[in-house]
């Protein structure tokens, strides 16, 4: 009979030949959907990204505006301040200048007080002589 060589062992190591290339076809197909699914995953973050990038540039651009405006708010506003706190000065000014003449009112008041009614006591009764009312003295 002629020599064939050993077929089972030959059967048994293509057999495991066999198996590994399936496992390398297998490990290949999940190795490609999830590098699919990766890029899929990368594509949509980069969209959003982009499109968040422009919304913050907008908003950035709008604050700039806003801070702007704002400022020129603020120096008009100072502007006024100064304007008005010299004119309070001024008033001030002549409120103090008139603080002698009102000093001596507010001091005198009283005896000023007392002396008119004293007088306006006195112009009655002249009046009333001279309506002839009669007074005992």
């Amino acid at each position: 009979a002629p020599y064939e060589g050993k077929k089972e062992e030959n059967t048994g190591i293509i057999a495991i030949l066999t198996l590994i290339k399936e496992d390398i076809k297998k490990d290949y197909e999940q190795a490609k959907v999830a590098e699919d699914a990766a890029q899929a995953a990368y594509t949509t973050f980069k969209t959003e990204s982009e499109t968040q990038i422009g919304n913050l540039n907008t908003d950035i651009t709008t604050t700039e505006g806003t801070i702007s405006e704002k400022e020129g708010d603020v120096e008009t506003a100072q502007g006024e301040r100064t304007g008005k706190k010299g004119e309070l000065e001024g008033v001030m000014k002549t409120i103090k200048e008139m603080a002698p003449g009102c000093d001596y009112f507010t001091v005198n008041y009283e005896v000023r007080y007392k002396n008119r009614q004293i007088e306006l006591d006195g112009l009655n009764k002249a009046k009333a002589i001279l309506s002839g009312a009669k007074f005992e003295e």
